[in-house]
């Protein structure tokens, strides 16, 4: 079975706020890509079918996930489905209750007729750093209010920020998850997918040319480790941290960052 990439995106914005947004023409021009050079295109739902049933995993294969569930979600499926490509979103519950640039109930109910729809939490809580009594509320209720306006099961989320230990993983996989994904930079091993229940997804931001975008959907094992040294100095703050002081250094390393794959592709 061959290993495999998964992506992370958010929002698509015309003119992108922050370091997860980027155009819709960015976008279409990645997935262009993706489909020309023949990969197959698939959501959390997809490829555990595929690990369940042995089906292997194709050559090029990229499983790719958005994040939060801003609004603009909808036109990514909507694209994405145009070109026979799949996803899963994972959508926060308050954000979408709370905020207007946020999926509402009907929203939710089109794009799930579209792609595979998981939790990605009540509050954007960061999992790893909260009482157990609060990891499961974040993971039980979320996953009880998309099954109330979907009606059926939810069995898949990701965790905001990364935040995910071994205890989280529990957890979810007690409250009915089967697969979770977090934020390492990093491919993926089908059989360690299988037995960790747990996927690697890359975060694709803005400012990202399409030329180091090929780089890591051509899992370059070179270009990878920097990122994942890189992000060593978060996964250390993650732990060791407080929330706000660790807040404030990922906008930092990540505005840094941003002008790096840029030189790193020349």
């Amino acid at each position: 079975m061959s290993r495999f990439l998964s992506l992370m995106y958010h929002n698509l914005e015309d003119e992108p706020t922050n370091t997860y947004s980027i155009t819709t023409a960015v976008f279409q021009q990645q997935l262009d890509w993706l489909m020309a050079e023949g990969y197959v295109v698939e959501g959390l739902p997809d490829l555990e079918q595929r690990l369940l049933r042995r089906r292997g995993i194709p050559e090029r294969y990229v499983v790719m996930t958005f994040d939060d569930g801003h609004r603009s979600n909808l036109h990514a499926a909507e694209i994405l489905c145009r070109a026979g490509a799949q996803a899963t979103f994972f959508l926060t519950r308050d954000f979408c209750r709370q905020r207007p640039e946020f999926l509402r109930d009907s929203e939710i109910r089109e794009l799930a007729s579209l792609c595979s729809i998981g939790s990605h939490g009540v509050s954007h809580a960061p999992l790893s750093r909260i009482s157990d009594e609060r990891v499961r509320t974040e993971l039980a209720e979320s996953k009880a209010w998309l099954e109330a306006v979907l009606g059926a099961p939810i069995t898949t989320f990701s965790a905001p920020g990364g935040f995910i230990n071994q205890n989280v993983l529990r957890h979810a996989i007690r409250l009915g998850y089967t697969l979770a994904g977090n934020s390492v930079d990093w491919w993926n091993e089908p059989a360690t997918v299988a037995s960790r229940r747990m996927v690697n997804r890359v975060a694709i931001r803005q400012g990202m040319p399409l030329s180091v975008f090929k780089r890591v959907v051509e899992q370059d094992a070179t270009f990878l480790l920097q990122r994942r040294l890189r992000a060593g100095v978060l996964d250390v703050a993650k732990r060791l941290v407080p929330l706000q002081q660790y807040d404030r250094l990922s906008r930092a390393f990540y505005r840094l960052r941003a002008e790096l794959p840029t030189r790193s592709s020349s």
